[in-house]
């Protein structure tokens, strides 16, 4: 098994990158090597887009007060979701070209997962040592080893 020295996490807004050091005592430490977010993932689209006169309108069912609601899933929800699996994937690509000489884990929510995979080049993505379908984005550096089987101590 290809050794891991680099660990990927990410979630649809940030991504984070660790480099692995292997300590003899300790076990695995892992040095952030990069920080990254991506501000169009973040907010309401509502707060994005300021054409009110695109909403459905809705009664209260009364006839009196009308309130306008927006489309459940639109296009443009779904191309903002695709642009930003693209650039997570392309910083990726960026990282693991620098840090990642040898495999790499990586871990996102189940819901992306797939889909960054697969916009990865089959150079990074043949490298993967772990696949981890969870967010792990917040999760203090010194308690990740614990998710990635590949780096707990035997």
């Amino acid at each position: 098994m290809t050794p891991t020295s680099l660990i990927i996490v990410t979630d649809r807004g940030s991504l984070k990158a660790y480099r692995v050091n292997e300590t003899p005592t300790r076990g695995p430490s892992l040095q952030l090597v990069q920080a990254f977010n991506i501000t169009d993932a973040h907010g309401r689209l509502v707060d994005k887009v300021s054409d009110l006169a695109g909403r459905f309108p809705v009664s209260d069912g009364a006839g009196g007060r009308h309130a306008n609601s927006i489309a459940e899933r639109t296009q443009l929800e779904t191309e903002t979701d695709r642009r930003i699996q693209k650039e997570l994937a392309d910083q990726i690509v960026k990282i693991v070209s620098s840090n990642g000489k040898e495999g790499w884990s990586f871990a996102a929510p189940a819901e992306i997962h797939a889909a960054i995979v697969g916009l990865l080049p089959a150079a990074v993505r043949d490298r993967i040592v772990e696949h981890v379908k969870s967010d792990l984005v917040k999760t203090e550096p010194s308690k990740l080893p614990a998710h990635f089987r590949s780096l707990r101590q035997i």
